[in-house]
């Protein structure tokens, strides 16, 4: 049996007793997502902590890198490509305004492997940092990211050109979210007795600040990737089990249209289907 390495790194070099707290659910929770997912957890688990002002720096990087792999793997016209970076430039202001809002970002990092990166501040902001469930809930959520990784054997869907890669409208995201957010609220029922949610923690006025921003939540996945998402992935499970959701790692043509996202069952029909073979 394959045995799991954690790493938690505190790059703050203030919160070593946060560092040992995520270690420790990691070892917590991990047992219990690889039983939920059924999927087998990475050889190793990276978890970064850093000041916002780095978490801000390793998410630009982290969108370049995307487009370098992009370049590398698709043909891309010149005009294609220069688009890409223009964006990049108008919307390196987002992570200064969504930081307080992200309670934990995985993503590849420069070495090619997978890590979470988490900035305590927005711990704080967010109010996990007083609220046990919650941040088991966030540890959870980002570790079933770092397993979807891996499950996907190289797979790529983070891109800017996902109709290149045969990725088209919401699926993705609302796999990727739903079947985070489906398991950690598993997970944390298991633990805690009810499902966690870090919404109902308490927040602080700059959390609130910038939550209040107009169009801050088109920044990143809403709020109904999250809960659609997650009724999909719900559906799907009760329905076929976890070997059928997880065909969907195997094959981005299993992934939802925008139609299957509002109806879960025709979702299930097609993924049996080409999974039985009928």
């Amino acid at each position: 049996m394959t045995q799991t390495r954690f790493t938690v790194l505190d790059e703050t070099q203030r919160h070593p007793d946060l560092a040992e707290q995520i270690d420790q659910i990691l070892h917590r929770v991990a047992p219990t997502v690889k039983e939920i997912t059924d999927l087998p957890l990475p050889k190793e688990v990276r978890f970064r902590l850093l000041t916002p002002k780095a978490w801000r720096e390793e998410t630009r990087k982290s969108h370049h890198r995307t487009l370098a792999r992009d370049i590398a793997d698709l043909e891309l016209t010149s005009q294609e490509i220069d688009a890409v970076r223009a964006g990049l430039r108008i919307m390196g202001f987002v992570p200064v305004l969504v930081w307080p809002l992200v309670l934990g970002s995985t993503q590849a990092a420069a070495d090619g492997r997978r890590e979470t990166i988490i900035a305590p501040r927005a711990l704080h902001h967010g109010g996990l940092l007083a609220d046990e469930p919650a941040l088991h809930q966030v540890v959870a959520h980002e570790l079933v990211h770092q397993v979807q990784a891996d499950g996907r054997s190289g797979a790529v869907w983070t891109t800017f050109f996902p109709q290149k890669r045969g990725i088209t409208g919401r699926g993705a995201s609302a796999v990727l979210e739903g079947h985070a957010d489906w398991a950690d609220h598993q997970v944390t029922a298991r633990l805690f007795g009810a499902p966690a949610d870090h919404r109902q923690s308490p927040k602080s006025w700059r959390y609130r600040t910038h939550n209040a921003l107009p169009g801050i939540r088109r920044l990143g996945p809403s709020r109904e990737a999250y809960e659609q998402g997650s009724r999909l992935i719900a559906r799907a499970v009760a329905t076929g089990g976890t070997d059928l959701v997880n065909q969907v790692w195997k094959d981005a043509a299993f992934l939802p249209t925008e139609e299957e996202i509002a109806d879960p069952d025709a979702w299930v029909r097609r993924i049996e289907r080409g999974y039985l073979g009928v």
